[in-house]
């Protein structure tokens, strides 16, 4: 179990891995456009420019019948992205009739890219009668952002650290490109030992234009090296802190995933990749030849010796609905993922991972908020270690010596994976402010989580499996830099 804890500040991001863009800095609602008004006015009403409380005009009665073209779509504030980036998000086009429901698409989807911290619209009266202009007013905001910021220490590992940085709007183009890395030095009561890091780089394209398509495309590459101990018991308790006595698994990682995939929806991804890694281990006695536990579901015996290949298929569903990805109130958020590992392409691993993962938030009175967490999960067949889960990653604290892990890195004496998942979780959040100059925003969050994980169907894993429950408390920041977390749950952690 961890020695000692410093101070974490953990960043919640929102799937940088697949290049998703970081949190956008306000929660406005879609303000709805009225698609009518009264024959006698020339002009229709103009859309609120209030954040999150735009109200179309719409008049009631015989008078609300006339119906307005779009004329003419008009970008103002915007300095570091292209008008025609933007123009591809949208929902609506010129020539077409003002549809308060295209507009709020447009506008909800504008925001989920991150690049704007508000997004206002209104119309004007255009060159003739019945014809509009729509105009889009911008807020930009830095798109350069911290995704990862860990610091932390334990028993096997004295002191660990990483960040991650992601641009969101790369030249204006919408790309994605990020990085991130996390370093331990050398382990515990090993001075010849190699290093603990990690390395991971993404580039993502949200919407590839080739013959008209709205095509997705992203690519990503991962380095590590890492080592779990392969105790007969998750706490080592035999060496009584001398970790660098017990026997363990060395491995490394070399490897990376091709993406591509289309938008079915203006808030809906479906995406197919090739993942393939090279992985080395090699399993270590320890002092005075101490045998490794080949326990069945520890990473020592889920590890084939020696250099092995992972070859597999890839398969995403995303459906985000969100109306804020810092503090949302409303909307949903589905994420399906497959990986189908196979010798036939070469692999050394013949397994198929499942994981559904959904979000669901509301809106409370007095500005207050509810989401709702759930997830489920199961691998079938012969999956590596590092493609199971990790119990500790998905709650707030673990009772016991495992700790979340940092890029896949595990820096506990705890190396045992399970193959089914099962999570339930709320959160209670209650906004502090919304206009500060650097900490734009801030809320506290209230979170209990149900999580169980076992090695095989209808199989209860350890001690800590059976307390499943944790919680947490923490503060929540939206910065120009990123979207930081205080959480009280994950310094508990260091102690538990």
């Amino acid at each position: 179990m961890p020695s000692a804890a410093l101070a974490v500040l953990a960043l919640s991001l929102a799937a940088a891995a697949e290049g998703v863009a970081p949190p956008p800095a306000a929660a406005p609602g879609p303000a709805p456009v009225s698609p009518t008004a009264p024959a006698s006015a020339p002009r229709p009403p103009p859309l609120s420019g209030e954040e999150g409380q735009g109200e179309g005009a719409a008049p009631a009665g015989p008078l609300a019948s006339r119906r307005y073209v779009v004329e003419q779509i008009r970008f103002e504030g915007l300095t570091r992205t292209r008008p025609s980036e933007v123009r591809r998000h949208l929902s609506i086009a010129e020539g077409e009739l003002l549809d308060d429901q295209a507009v709020l698409l447009s506008r909800l989807r504008l925001l989920q890219l991150g690049w704007f911290s508000r997004v206002e619209t209104r119309v004007e009266r255009g060159r003739e009668r019945g014809l509009v202009t729509l105009v889009f007013d911008f807020t930009e905001r830095n798109t350069l952002m911290i995704t990862d910021f860990v610091l932390g220490s334990t028993g096997p590992q004295p002191l660990y650290g990483g960040l991650g940085v992601s641009q969101g709007n790369f030249l204006g183009l919408g790309l994605a490109l990020g990085g991130a890395f996390v370093y331990g030095g050398t382990p515990a009561d090993q001075p010849l030992a190699p290093a603990r890091f990690a390395l991971r780089g993404s580039f993502f394209d949200p919407d590839l234009d080739l013959g008209g398509l709205p095509l997705v495309f992203g690519v990503s590459a991962l380095a590590l090296h890492g080592e779990e101990l392969a105790c007969g018991d998750p706490e080592c308790s035999a060496y009584q802190g001398r970790y660098g006595s017990a026997p363990r698994l060395r491995y490394d990682r070399l490897g990376g995933e091709l993406t591509f995939g289309l938008r079915p929806g203006p808030f809906e991804r479906l995406l197919a990749g090739y993942r393939v890694e090279r992985v080395g281990s090699s399993r270590l006695s320890g002092a005075g030849g101490d045998p490794i536990s080949l326990a069945p579901y520890t990473a020592a015996a889920l590890a084939h010796p020696g250099r092995s290949w992972v070859s597999a298929l890839t398969a995403t569903y995303d459906r985000d609905t969100r109306n804020d990805l810092f503090f949302p109130t409303d909307g949903s958020r589905l994420a399906v993922n497959i990986v189908l590992g196979t010798e036939a392409l070469g692999g050394d691993y013949e397994y198929s991972r499942y994981l559904i993962q959904l979000e669901s938030d509301h809106a409370l009175p007095r500005g207050h908020g509810l989401r709702l967490l759930a997830a489920a999960g199961a691998v079938q067949g012969d999956a590596p270690f590092f493609d199971r889960f990790y119990a500790a990653d998905f709650a707030y604290f673990s009772i016991g010596p495992a700790l979340g892990r940092a890029l896949e890195l595990n820096f506990s004496t705890d190396a045992r994976y399970d193959a089914y998942l099962a999570l339930a979780g709320a959160e209670y959040g209650v906004p502090l402010w919304g206009d500060g100059a650097f900490f734009h925003r801030g809320y506290l969050a209230l979170g209990g989580r149900w999580v169980y994980t076992a090695a095989r169907a209808r199989a209860g894993r350890t001690r800590a499996s059976s307390t499943p429950f944790s919680g947490d408390v923490a503060l929540r920041l939206d910065t120009p830099v990123g979207s930081f977390n205080v959480s009280l749950g994950y310094a508990l952690d260091n102690f538990l």
